[in-house]
């Protein structure tokens, strides 16, 4: 019997409802019925893409970022409500997120369709194409601010610095563009909606979410419960995307321990938040941040991962040290013997779980692609073998 049966706390319950809680990014509808069936079914169709294009199918740079920014999108306005609270409650689309997925579908849809066309004129573009540029900025737009507000107006701010700048003294000012050739670099080029950061998260990111959800589903988050370390915490970072996500995960079982031996409520809660947030740089996955790095260097993520290594150590060689110079100033003692599981005992039952994560690090350390890893995890996972 383990820590979560001996509670008799469902933690996967507690860790949604942290998270629907505090963090904004999980505020999602939650769909009942064949409204349910069908985004699940369009979200396996995004899956199986990705799965399939990073793989074995082959697509042009821009139509695959085109896709993943349509599928994702989709997503964002069927599963974020417009209006906060006013929509959270429903179980059924509005007839804005309709408008708003029909729009995704035909500005980026367009795009695909026309995208050799324009670039065999020599990107040339017609009023229609401006049309739809305008259409696809907007619509990102409010998609940014459904999910993340702060940035989409920052990035609101930013945009119109393209066209205010020219009235700017000094340094800060420009010589100003017009708004076809703002919208045209923005929708059209490479370096706008469908750049680098779009590129990272059709391919690396993710695929390395998706690994991380198997291994969430697949009981990773299980593996070792009762432990009161930073190193458990760092462990389930390095496979999670989402911080928070980490501490209401591991958190749920490492706090109220440390709480129960001594600590203080503030300094448990973190210890947790800190190791939770640190494994965002730790290896072998780290954040999206490590990837994005490998692009724009045009090094190999094994590079980046391997350096890595000594900033992460460094770190949670420092956490650990906080907690241990914070127990000896308390007068603590270390976890009742009871509390410890047998080393042993826990790898003979959940030991498995870890060889997904061994094996990925392998990969990687063999010069194997971080997308490659990746994928190969994941289909292990869904489908295992041996």
């Amino acid at each position: 019997m383990n820590a979560h049966q001996q509670t008799g706390v469902n933690t996967n319950d507690m860790t949604e409802q942290v998270l629907q809680k505090y963090d904004g990014d999980t505020r999602i509808r939650q769909y009942v019925g064949m409204t349910a069936v069908i985004i699940t079914a369009l979200a396996v169709i995004w899956g199986l893409f990705q799965l399939y294009v990073s793989s074995f199918g082959v697509l042009d740079a821009i139509i695959l970022r085109s896709w993943h920014i349509i599928f994702l999108l989709m997503m964002t306005f069927l599963l974020f409500p417009a209006r906060g609270k006013a929509d959270h409650l429903l179980h059924r689309p509005t007839w804005w997120d309709c408008v708003c997925v029909l729009a995704v579908v035909s500005s980026f849809g367009y795009l695909i369709l026309n995208y050799s066309e324009i670039a065999l004129r020599g990107g040339y573009l017609h009023p229609i194409d401006y049309l739809f540029c305008v259409l696809g900025i907007l619509i990102v737009f409010e998609a940014a601010r459904r999910t993340v507000k702060s940035l989409a107006i920052l990035a609101a701010v930013f945009l119109l610095y393209n066209f205010a700048g020219s009235y700017l003294p000094g340094i800060l000012g420009h010589v100003g563009f017009s708004w076809k050739r703002i919208v045209e670099h923005l929708f059209w080029g490479g370096q706008g909606l469908l750049g680098v950061g779009a590129g990272v998260s059709a391919t690396f990111v993710f695929m390395f979410i998706l690994f991380g959800l198997f291994l969430k589903v697949s009981g990773f988050s299980q593996f070792g419960p009762a432990k009161v370390s930073v190193i458990a915490s760092s462990l389930m970072g390095m496979v999670n995307g989402s911080a928070l996500a980490n501490v209401a995960t591991t958190g749920s079982i490492t706090i109220p321990l440390m709480i129960k031996n001594g600590y203080k409520r503030k300094f448990a809660a973190a210890v947790e938040a800190a190791a939770s947030t640190g494994g965002q740089f730790a290896p072998p996955i780290m954040g999206a941040a490590g990837f994005i790095m490998a692009e724009f260097l045009g090094v190999p993520y094994t590079t980046v991962m391997l350096a890595a290594v000594v900033p992460a150590f460094l770190y949670f060689l420092t956490l650990i040290m906080a907690v241990h110079f914070e127990a000896r100033k308390l007068g603590l003692k270390g976890i009742s013997k009871e509390n410890i599981p047998k080393i042993k005992q826990v790898l003979k039952e959940e030991g498995h779980l870890s060889i997904p994560l061994v094996t990925l690090i392998i990969l990687l350390l063999l010069g194997y692609t971080p997308l490659y890893a990746a994928v190969f995890q994941s289909f292990r996972l869904y489908w295992p073998v041996g």
